[in-house]
């Protein structure tokens, strides 16, 4: 399996918070509305920055992070290349981020404890 982390960040004309109430509550479950078998998604989650901080450490500059698990690289390439991803799901991204500043990271897990 490979696991994109997909690095987001809001519109400038979004607080964080509105960011976060449309990313979660309109646009996770219209995407997670769409017909059975269309995305090859094998698992989602989000992750939400919270207000911490460790002296001397920067923090990155994200409103959140997409996390996807998908069986291949081709999976992930058909998904992001489809009809339905860019009429459906970046037409609607469109109204919560920034997509210039969008950042993908494809990877494996090395398990260690």
């Amino acid at each position: 399996m490979i696991k994109l982390s997909v690095f987001l960040t809001r519109r400038a004309d979004l607080t964080h918070e509105e960011f976060v109430d449309y990313w979660t509550q309109k646009h996770t479950p219209m995407v997670a509305g769409l017909p059975g078998g269309e995305v090859p998604v094998r698992r989602y989650v989000q992750l939400l920055p919270t207000d911490d901080e460790i002296p001397g450490i920067d923090t990155a500059a994200y409103d959140g992070v997409a996390e996807l698990w998908v069986d291949d690289i081709a999976d992930a390439a058909r998904w992001f290349s489809s009809e339905t991803y860019a009429t459906t799901i970046a037409a609607d991204e469109e109204k919560f981020l920034d997509r210039s500043r969008t950042r993908f990271l494809y990877t494996t897990e090395s398990p260690i404890f």
